[in-house]
């Protein structure tokens, strides 16, 4: 059965890039704090589409699983250091797995067997490998993400855009809004709480 939102007839429209960013940020975030039902689902989400990158660029299947395996080790270690100012989390996992690929090749002394996408290219990766996510999966997280955000007073959801998708400090959104910095941490801190609680929804 399809979900649709309360009053409306129509189906649920495919998730938006913001939607969709918000859902990995939280993840992340869940990880972070050591959360390993968010990790399977995050592992759900980009275990396609980095094993497609990891075999394109190493070329064979044995060496993209094990590189595979010690990406995800290190996005699991290290997802407290993600910071969604500086780049988007599959970009950042992206970035992981390459630079775990290129150490492969070094450790057995192999040349890639195709140019590898550049850490200045992330958009590169994003194009050939994004595609794989599984649509069903991303419309349902985006309902809950929809929700959450609609849930928000707009000041609060204004704050939270602002954190998550410009390299703006606390105290630069808070100038630009004309909100105190403490109300502008707040704010920040209630609506990832909410989110986060919408993506618990979706774990089992």
């Amino acid at each position: 059965r399809r979900a649709r939102f309360p009053g409306s007839s129509s189906a649920v429209p495919p998730p938006t890039e913001t939607e969709a960013l918000l859902v990995d940020i939280g993840l992340l975030a869940e990880i972070a704090a050591g959360d390993r039902a968010a990790f399977r689902q995050l592992y759900a989400r980009y275990r396609a589409p980095l094993f497609s990158f990891a075999l394109r660029f190493l070329g064979d299947r044995g060496a993209a699983e094990e590189v595979l395996q010690d990406a995800f080790v290190k996005i699991w270690r290290h997802a407290s250091a993600f910071d969604p100012r500086k780049s988007r989390p599959f970009t950042w996992a992206v970035t992981i797995l390459r630079r775990t690929c290129i150490d492969h090749q070094r450790k057995h002394r192999r040349a890639p067997l195709t140019t590898p996408l550049s850490d200045d290219d992330p958009d590169a990766a994003l194009s050939t490998a994004e595609s794989a996510r599984p649509a069903a999966e991303a419309r349902e997280n985006a309902v809950q993400v929809r929700r959450a955000l609609a849930g928000m007073p707009a000041p609060q959801r204004d704050v939270l855009e602002l954190a998550l998708f410009t390299r703006l400090t606390h105290a630069e959104i808070a100038a630009r809004l004309a909100q105190p910095v403490g109300s502008v941490k707040t704010w920040i801190r209630r609506g990832l709480f909410a989110l986060r609680a919408a993506l618990n929804d979706l774990m089992p």
